[in-house]
């Protein structure tokens, strides 16, 4: 019976010494699959990282052409409405001479937009007919 408790305690020893060795071998494969994955892990961030700041460059760099097409878009508005301005003015000055001549009998205006010049006069109102003194 000694003999058969030696044999079992040896084999039990043997058993917990494999035992104990494999757990360490697993534990260290885990570790070393926990690490490389942790690697892939950063590396993968590094690389979205490094994406995402591309991206932030484009879209930054598109904000800047945006910024001067709008600058453009304004100093093209500006122009426009000064000459809106000066072609307003310009009317304003037509309005006012045939209005004058209107007034002066040289012209007539119809109701239809026509213009109709006067011929029946023979010289300006105020000036005299036989010539210039």
């Amino acid at each position: 019976m000694k003999k058969t408790i030696s044999a079992f305690l040896a084999a039990a020893l043997i058993t917990l010494l494999l035992a104990g060795s494999m757990f360490l071998v697993g534990q260290d494969a885990q570790a070393a699959s926990v690490a490389a994955q942790a690697a892939v892990d950063a590396g993968d961030q590094s690389a979205t990282i490094q994406a995402l700041q591309s991206q932030l460059a484009q879209y930054q760099a598109l904000e800047q052409q945006y910024q001067q097409q709008l600058t453009q878009a304004a100093g093209r508005i500006n122009n426009d409405t000064q000459q809106i301005a000066q072609a307003n003015q310009q009317l304003a000055q037509y309005q006012s001479l045939l209005t004058q001549l209107q007034e002066n009998g040289l012209i007539t205006m119809n109701s239809d937009g026509t213009i109709g010049i006067v011929t029946q006069q023979t010289g300006f109102p105020g000036w005299s007919q036989g010539g210039h003194h």
